[in-house]
């Protein structure tokens, strides 16, 4: 099967930087007006490190079980301002993945950017790129272990290794409708070079460069009790290619062009901090170049509410429900198709976290979830869980 984690395990980086100006834009442009020249990114210096564990297991409606996807990660994400716009952050994971006869003791690619705000903090520039530390060599085992990893409805934090050098650039404005409403729209291309993802194999893989167009608003009531976002990003990939004995590449796949929408309304009351999201993933079709046909994409729908408040002794908990819906992906055999992907998963779970020290914030997470997966044409039982501890400093 095609892995279709090495199209969607990525973040558009102007997603992110979309959310985070709409977030920070009036503080920012009102310090501006003042005349201040204090540093956008001033209070920035931190380190967030933490461990999580995530497993599922797989029953077939025979009840024979698949087998038990286990994975446990430990990110480290370093946050330095270099200079009064600029910001430096560096991100890595250990990783340790097992499933059946395989299991894997890696870490992953390690990522680089630097974000730049200019004068007027209205334009953001983003670059980075992904050193190529994390394993991309894998044997059998190990492949048929990281195409269960790459379901994206288990939201596994580490769904592959290595993917060699990447690299992206992105260009995002973001500037005031009304004293109440932010608009913002960026432009970002997002490079991935060859590499090998066989062991004993001397063919590379060059996934598909991307290219995307995010634009997204921000708006508060008058209230100010209630927030209201959309983000929509569209992204065209380009074909992925496969290296022959010559060394020549060839095209072999192209991913269907991709909309994500996200809509956030979030809402306080009283002690409470209520949030909804709504997320919508829709691609086109795929194109196998090889057999010049084209298979449905997966379109895939995901909700999640959740409500926060302060309990005693300064812990803040956030409890949440979330609910899957995805489609298949059709994925060519012989003279006809299987489908795969498709999934319905409910979870809930919920957040502690200790905000009483001012330098340190640990967090305590756990999720439960289960619901339904088909794999290659085999429908399971699936059933979910993740717990997570986090400790981020502040300097």
């Amino acid at each position: 099967m095609i892995n279709t984690s090495l199209k969607q395990q990525n973040p558009h980086i102007s997603t992110v930087i979309i959310v985070m100006i709409l977030m920070f834009f009036d503080t920012a442009s009102s310090q501006t007006e003042r005349g201040s020249d204090r540093s956008i990114f001033r209070g920035a210096y931190s380190a967030t490190i933490g461990g999580m564990q995530q497993q599922w297991v797989l029953t077939d409606k025979n009840g024979n079980e698949l087998g038990t996807i286990l994975q446990r990660t430990a990110p480290v994400t370093v946050s330095v301002p270099l200079a009064n716009r600029l910001l430096l952050t560096v991100a890595n994971s250990g990783v340790i993945s097992e499933y059946d006869t395989a299991s894997s003791t890696n870490i992953v690619d390690t990522r680089v950017s630097l974000s730049y705000v200019f004068p007027g903090e209205k334009l953001w520039l983003t670059g980075g790129a992904s050193l190529p530390t994390g394993k991309t060599q894998l044997d059998p085992a190990e492949l048929n272990m990281t195409s269960l990893l790459g379901q994206t409805v288990f939201g596994y934090k580490a769904p592959t290794f290595g993917q060699g050098y990447t690299g992206n650039i992105s260009l995002v404005y973001a500037g005031s409708l009304t004293r109440r409403m932010v608009l913002g729209i960026g432009l970002s291309y997002f490079y991935k070079g060859p590499f090998s993802p066989l062991a004993g194999s001397a063919s590379e893989y060059d996934a598909g460069d991307e290219i995307s167009l995010n634009t997204g608003f921000d708006y508060i009531t008058y209230s100010k009790t209630a927030r209201f976002s959309v983000d929509i990003t569209a992204t065209y990939f380009l074909q992925d290619r496969l290296s022959n004995t010559a060394g020549t590449f060839e095209p072999v796949f192209a991913s269907g062009p991709r909309v994500i929408a996200n809509l956030i309304y979030s809402l306080r009351m009283e002690s409470w901090n209520h949030m909804l999201l709504l997320r919508t993933r829709y691609r086109l079709q795929n194109n196998f170049i090889s057999s010049n046909k084209k298979y449905d994409a997966s379109t895939q729908v995901e909700g999640q509410y959740s409500v926060g408040t302060m309990l005693l002794n300064g812990v803040y908990a956030s409890f949440l429900g979330e609910g899957k819906y995805y489609t298949p992906d059709q994925v060519p055999s012989g003279v006809t198709y299987i489908e795969t992907g498709n999934a319905v998963i409910g979870a809930a779970g919920a957040d502690f976290t200790l905000t009483t020290v001012g330098w340190m914030m640990p967090t305590l997470g756990v999720r439960y979830a289960r619901g339904t997966a088909t794999i290659l044409g085999v429908e399971y039982d699936a059933s979910g869980l993740d717990a997570s501890l986090s400790l981020r400093f502040s300097f």
